[in-house]
């Protein structure tokens, strides 16, 4: 595996970071989308595949958004 190279979107993620509470990154597949934000996420939540978020969606969302921040939910 290569060694990640910081691109404009590390720099313009990281600037709208500090500016909002969330941000959301579309686009087509295989662009770096998930590299990118794994690079500046502290916290990682697997939403599609952790069936542990999906309980915890009906019981108690905020528990969702507990870890280091910037989180990542993917």
């Amino acid at each position: 595996m290569t060694d990640y190279r910081e691109c404009i979107a590390d720099h313009q993620l990281r600037h709208a970071l500090a500016r909002a509470g969330a941000v959301v990154i579309e686009g087509p597949k295989a662009l770096g989308k998930t590299e990118t934000t794994l690079q500046c996420a502290r916290s990682v939540v697997e939403v599609d595949t952790d069936p542990n978020v999906a309980q915890l969606e009906g019981i108690a969302p905020q528990l969702i958004l507990d870890g280091e921040t910037p989180r990542l939910m993917r």
